[in-house]
């Protein structure tokens, strides 16, 4: 049970609403069971937000209307026991089905609504100095902080993010994760804290085994992204000219696995060993072709930049292994950001998981998690990679000292003994053998240890001697018979049917039940048939009735006879399946209707409207689990039209209706179309398209996330269009040197450079004997950019002649013209004319 204490802004209490059933009926009653409700914390958002439906009555209505109003606060107790305190964000009130559903979150509208713009620090400064400085006037003061020390020279280009988002940001940098914390008093928050912890939540040593707290683990794997080295190239310094690399850059790895080369590349013997394409059986230790990604970071010293090539192959250098966890139930004490353990003895797989993402119910008090940070336990890491790591890092290091003694196995075996004290001497088994009443089962235990000792312990169990058989029921029987009075039963003939009784007899019913031992027991029960009574005096009498009131119909038929004009006639045979309505004029039925004023409709369904207009200010079709593609995706959302805007917006989901993190929006009104999909960290947008007033904008994630995205972005309108479709048109055809010695000679394209997409290509050929001979084709380009750079400035052409001589033509370009130059004929030029110019 949980109670929720709604306030206005001023902590002025509206009403309190409860899970609890009976509870006052002045408390408003709350569930959080649908959808998307419930009380949602995540790691990586640092937030908490509560969404949940307020059931009311119609004299409810208002109340619960104010209560829920925008910018409210709700105050309730976590599960844990802290104080909570959100800010009602969004809501949705119906007065007819009597719901109202709410969205509040904890990083008040102070955070979320308020923006930053860019900034870059000019020396390096604290993770509380940047959070003061972003989050300072929003009411929050830093709480607990467990990196006060660490400074770090930050920068963000973003000039429109949520204060939320940077100091999200700014956490992310310095490697920690935030939370909310609220200190209450009454009804009243007396102080907002934003806590700082190099990892929130715990390690409670809580184990989830399949076939009791999960349904399954699968497993993917893959290596699309798989390296054995890395080039990386950084960002360009203040100052410099070039971006930075590894090269020449000093590093010794202290664990002796990886190797930085003169090159500036940072290399995995390991890996290689294992993904070499020189690996055979005649070479098993393979020492080249390593499987090398050039990658870009943003890094501007090469002491960062070896940090993120580190990072990255510790990270590709093995197949991507991933796991989908179901589960079927998750234990009351897991909270957000706690480590657990997942066993699947069957599949020998154990992992540790994080709870990334919890979400709690307080009108089911439980609970359901999304868990990432997947990590094998050791014991799964292959041995002989192991041992390879080891003896490449000894190599550097020197030998290790002497192993400790721990586990290397242990087997558990079965066998059936007559003595519970001495166990049998027969054959163990690892299956559990049939065992005889008053017999023993015996089970053994051996672990062996890493320096080869072992352990044996036994366990034993007695299987109990079966008991005496029970007395059960056997059947049953119930006859009947009439009978003159009610003491005595009667004794002629029992019936197995019910007989009938005349007035002032009575009937006997007699049920013999025979058990199993082949005792029986009889019982009897016996009725009155009552005589008739005496007949009651006359009653007074009524008042006369109309003969002029109109009558109501529902029949098939029309109605026939004397009929009351104005009497209703509804066609079919009940009132659910009715088709029509007539109403009588004083001499025929004709087709009535009901004003929808007057009509107060709660809910319709399986409804079918044929030729209607329907007024509403806003239609919301809300979908689940619908089929997009014809892979099978799935997606789940609402279809909504409000007013001059139509939208759909929804989230992914996999064939089997598991959200993937990505969500979509589009949306279509006066000003255009708009439509993008997310990543699966439902923020970045990946695609984003856009139609407004002619032009066709587009946009594609190249790479990062969130502040860090950067993209690929392009528009394409009419202009553009009629410049692409008439690419390689023809803007002049003739025969010109472009200059001899009597004349410099000039060429008018039809069409300005400026019109056209790209620019001018020019086309030459063979000229012999003061003619064109229809050969030695060859095309240069005038690139339109240059020449609104360069406006007549003087260009040189360079062209094969057709004895493969290189010559080339001196031209002076202009937006719509080409001149050319007196020298154009002289030596190998001579043998080159201009036969053409094309749009391109």
């Amino acid at each position: 049970m949980a109670d929720f204490y709604f306030t206005d802004r001023k902590y002025n209490q509206l009403g309190i609403a409860s899970t609890d059933e009976l509870a006052s009926s002045s408390v408003i009653a709350i569930d959080d069971i649908g959808g998307q409700e419930g009380d949602y914390q995540s790691v990586e958002g640092g937030y908490r937000s509560y969404s949940a439906t307020l059931h009311f009555s119609p004299d409810q209505s208002a109340q619960v209307k104010e209560m829920t109003n925008v910018g409210n606060f709700v105050l309730f107790k976590g599960r844990a026991g802290e104080s909570v305190w959100t800010t009602i964000l969004s809501r949705e009130h119906d007065p007819l089905a009597g719901t109202d559903t709410f969205v509040a979150e904890d990083a008040s509208i102070d955070l979320i609504n308020g923006t930053v713009g860019a900034y870059a620090a000019s020396s390096a400064m604290t993770i509380a100095q940047y959070i003061e400085l972003f989050a300072g006037d929003s009411g929050f003061v830093i709480g607990y902080n467990e990196i006060p020390d660490i400074t770090r020279t930050l920068k963000w280009d973003s000039d429109d993010s949520s204060i939320l988002t940077r100091i999200l940001s700014v956490a992310k940098q310095f490697g920690v994760e935030l939370s909310f914390r609220f200190e209450v008093r009454g009804l009243s928050v007396i102080g907002k804290y934003i806590d700082i912890r190099k990892h929130i939540g715990g390690n409670k040593g809580i184990y989830l085994r399949v076939d009791t707290d999960l349904n399954k683990i699968v497993t993917t794997s893959d290596i699309a992204d798989l390296c054995t080295a890395i080039a990386g190239t950084g960002g360009t310094p203040d100052g410099g000219d070039t971006p930075i690399t590894l090269k020449g850059y000093q590093w010794v790895d202290p664990n002796g696995r990886y190797v930085l080369g003169g090159d500036g590349v940072l290399r995995d013997p390991v890996a290689l060993r294992t993904w070499s394409r020189l690996l055979s059986n005649t070479n098993t230790n393979p020492v080249d072709a390593h499987i090398t990604r050039n990658k870009t970071y943003e890094a501007t010293t090469q002491a960062t930049l070896l940090q993120s090539v580190l990072s990255d192959l510790e990270k590709f250098n093995h197949p991507a292994v991933n796991y989908e966890v179901d589960i079927a139930k998750l234990p009351d004490t897991v909270n957000i950001g706690d480590t657990v353990y997942l066993v699947d003895e069957d599949e020998q797989l154990f992992l540790s998981a994080r709870v990334l993402e919890l979400t709690y119910s307080y009108s089911n008090e439980s609970g359901t998690a999304t868990l990432g940070d997947y990590l094998i336990q050791a014991s799964q890491v292959s041995a002989e990679y192991r041992a390879l790591a080891e003896t490449l890092a000894k190599q550097n290091k020197g030998q290790d000292g002497k192993d400790g003694i721990g586990i290397q196995s242990s087997i558990v075996t079965y066998q059936a003994g007559s003595s519970g004290v001495s166990a049998p001497t027969g054959t163990w088994s690892d299956a559990v053998p049939n065992v005889a009443a008053n017999q023993y089962l015996w089970s053994r235990t051996i672990i062996t240890m890493t320096d080869g000792s072992t352990s044996t312990t036994y366990s034993v169990g007695k299987m109990g001697a079966n008991g005496a058989d029970g007395i059960g029921l056997k059947s049953s029987a119930v006859t009947y018979q009439i009978g003159t009075n009610g003491t005595t039963a009667p004794s002629g003939t029992w019936s197995s049917t019910i007989p009938p009784a005349s007035q002032g007899t009575y009937l006997w019913s007699r049920t013999v039940t025979l058990y199993t031992d082949g005792t029986q027991n009889t019982s009897y029960s016996v009725a009155y048939q009552g005589t008739n009574g005496a007949k009651g005096d006359t009653g007074p009498q009524g008042p006369p009735g109309s003969q002029n009131v109109p009558m109501t119909y529902v029949q098939t038929a029309a109605p026939t006879g004397t009929i009351v004009t104005n009497s209703l006639w509804w066609v079919g045979a009940t009132m659910s399946s009715v088709t029509a309505l007539k109403r009588w004029n004083g001499s025929s039925w004709i087709p009535d209707s009901i004003a929808q004023a007057v009509l107060n409709i709660i809910e319709l369904n399986a409804v079918t409207i044929n030729s209607a207009i329907i007024n509403s200010p806003k239609i919301n079709v809300p979908f689940s689990h619908a089929v997009i593609n014809e892979s099978g995706i799935l997606s789940s959302g609402n279809l909504t039209l409000n007013g001059t805007s139509y939208s759909i917006d929804g989230i992914i989901e996999d064939a089997n209706g598991k959200a993937n993190g990505q969500k979509y929006h589009t949306e279509l009104n006066p000003d255009g179309m708009s439509s993008y999909i997310t990543q699966t960290d439902g923020i970045t947008q990946l695609h984003t398209s856009r139609i407004s007033m002619g032009v066709l904008e587009l946009s594609d994630l190249v790479s990062g996330l969130g502040d860090n995205a950067t993209y690929n972005t392009s528009s394409l309108d009419a202009e553009k269009i009629y410049q692409l479709n008439n690419v390689s048109n023809t803007l002049w055809q003739g025969v010109s040197l472009l200059g001899w010695s009597g004349n410099a000679q000039s060429v008018t394209p039809s069409k300005k450079i400026t019109d056209c997409l790209n620019g001018w290509k020019l086309v030459w050929g063979e000229y012999s004997n003061g003619t064109f001979s229809g050969t030695g084709i060859r095309e240069t380009e005038i690139s339109k950019t240059s020449v609104l750079k360069y406006p007549g400035a003087g260009r040189i052409l360079s062209i094969m002649n057709y004895g493969n001589a290189n010559c080339s033509k001196y031209v002076y370009a202009y937006a719509d013209h080409i001149d050319g130059n007196t020298k154009n004929s002289d030596g190998a030029a001579g043998g080159v004319v201009l036969v053409g110019v094309y749009e391109y």
